[in-house]
């Protein structure tokens, strides 16, 4: 009923249009902020696996930690294994935790009434989802790492060196170009923004676009020539 009584306000004539919004009639921002509440509600199911799966694979990682520590032998091996699956560790667990975060500041949009609130909320969420992502592929280049030891170093013929330095250093360079390039003044660069579609990013951008829709039909309103 809200849509239709709107979609009549923007098409009755200017005069009409212009008194509904110097009356400050809230209906047009009450639409447009359900729409952008329902919008950010897509992103809870994918933040929940992602912590589902996050936790998952935290306690595997200290079980290998924590197997490691105790029945291995102190060597080179050990070294490789347990700082790369410490750093994967860590880097999971700071992602979860923004993943948490990001649950939190849904909720608070979710049953905020304000649209300057829920901007700001929105402008913390994709801060939020840019650091989780930038955070969560600085640990790529130790999947490459973790299985080295010091019998396969030291009997390594040149095919495996050349895969090895390959794989560790393209990873290394893809974790430290991500992890510098993924920043909101970045975002108008279609790699990045191609990039972050699968983490959130749209739907984001859909739901803070249905609220500049709310300062756009004002500014119509009052820069209309009749007037």
């Amino acid at each position: 009923m809200e849509d239709e009584y709107l979609q009549g306000v923007w098409n009755s004539p200017d005069r009409e249009m212009e008194q509904f919004v110097e009356a400050k009639d809230p209906s047009f921002e009450m639409v447009q902020l359900k729409k952008a509440k329902v919008k950010l509600r897509s992103l809870l199911l994918p933040k929940i696996i992602g912590i589902a799966l996050g936790l998952g694979w935290m306690a595997f990682m200290f079980l290998l930690l924590r197997l490691s520590f105790h029945y291995s032998t102190n060597s080179l091996g050990k070294f490789f294994f347990m700082g790369s699956i410490g750093i994967i560790f860590l880097s999971t667990g700071i992602a979860v935790a923004l993943y948490a975060k990001d649950l939190f500041t849904l909720h608070q949009i979710d049953h905020s009434e304000s649209v300057v609130q829920t901007q700001r909320k929105l402008a913390e969420l994709n801060e939020s989802i840019l650091n989780s992502v930038r955070i969560a592929w600085l640990q790529l280049p130790f999947y490459t790492t973790f299985y080295l030891n010091e019998r396969l170093l030291s009997h390594a013929g040149p095919i495996f060196w050349i895969i090895q330095i390959l794989a560790t250093g393209t990873s290394l360079w893809l974790a430290i170009w991500l992890f510098r390039n993924i920043r909101h003044k970045n975002m108008q660069n279609k790699r990045i923004r191609n990039f972050l579609q699968g983490y959130g990013l749209s739907t984001l951008l859909q739901a803070g676009d249905f609220l500049n829709e709310i300062a756009n039909f004002g500014q119509a309103a009052e820069s209309d020539p009749t007037e």
